[in-house]
């Protein structure tokens, strides 16, 4: 049985998954397990967001809530967030490439390293970032004489997010390019096009959809960074940190609309995120002719 065969017979099961059983009229145990434990975590994740938007109509007018403080800490986290989205992804393109085209072993080892700040917690990102950037180290002296504050500043914010994000960006689209066929870069260089030429017309237009995919995920990540930023820059206060002292201060009728500020962001780029992933098909053939 061919590889196809067997991929396509797991799907025809998956899609009767919820389904009777023709011949038996009944779900087999496995199926209902299955279906119960899905069930269980679906209605584990939605519950909360259900609840806030219930929990609306007992606000009253929700404008009064929506002081300047919450407006000016959403904007700088939109802000911050859109810049260090856009550094990791200067920075990173060129490291996932090394990275999904390297043979050598030591790129495990720079995969691993990459994948560091998906292990730590980010508190303790934002406490090693502030042994390295504080106001009393080499680089915070350094950038101090400069007149830039690297901590208690957008600065600060902007160097905690690239940390946190990075490994969504490289990744995500090194596991992008190393679904490109390889041919198609060979093709691109016997027509005369240079490495670089190659890379931006061939590799990372046949690979966009996974880079677009963690540039997303890496720019709402940004946005609801917490743990990290806290530790880097309190003050300005982005959206995460404003609301949590809100709650502190006044309960969380005072931090919910903020709140449905943030999830409105976060599902719209979750839908456009969900979009770029369900595009069908890639036009590979007219990116060579051309």
């Amino acid at each position: 049985m061919s590889l196809s065969i067997a991929r396509q017979l797991i799907d025809i099961e998956m899609d009767n998954l919820f389904f009777w059983s023709v011949g038996l009229g009944f779900l087999s145990l496995f199926n209902i397990l299955l279906s119960s434990l899905s069930i269980i975590l679906v209605i584990f994740i939605m519950l909360p967001v259900l609840g806030v938007i219930l929990r609306i109509s007992s606000l009253g007018d929700l404008s009064s809530f929506l002081n300047s403080n919450t407006l000016s800490s959403m904007l700088l986290s939109l802000q911050t967030a859109t810049a260090s989205t856009a550094i990791c992804t200067m920075l990173g393109l060129p490291l996932a490439y090394i990275i999904a085209r390297s043979s050598s072993r030591f790129i495990q080892i720079l995969r691993f390293a990459v994948a560091i700040p998906l292990a730590i917690p980010p508190l303790i990102s934002g406490a090693l970032l502030l042994n390295i950037y504080g106001d009393t180290s080499l680089f915070g002296t350094i950038a101090g004489y400069a007149g830039i504050r690297l901590t208690q500043s957008p600065v600060g914010i902007i160097l905690a997010q690239v940390f946190v994000i990075s490994p969504f960006v490289v990744l995500t689209a090194a596991a992008g390019i190393e679904k490109v066929d390889i041919n198609y870069e060979y093709a691109s260089r016997i027509l005369g096009r240079g490495i670089a030429m190659t890379f931006f017309s061939v590799t990372i237009p046949l690979a966009a959809k996974e880079i677009f995919a963690g540039i997303i995920l890496a720019w709402i990540r940004a946005i609801g960074e917490f743990g990290a930023n806290v530790m880097m820059a309190y003050n300005p206060k982005t959206i995460s940190i404003q609301l949590w002292e809100y709650n502190a201060i006044g309960g969380l009728k005072l931090a919910i609309p903020g709140v449905l500020i943030v999830l409105v962001f976060s599902f719209g780029s979750l839908a456009f995120w969900f979009w770029i992933m369900n595009l069908k098909g890639r036009k590979t053939t007219s990116i060579i002719s051309e």
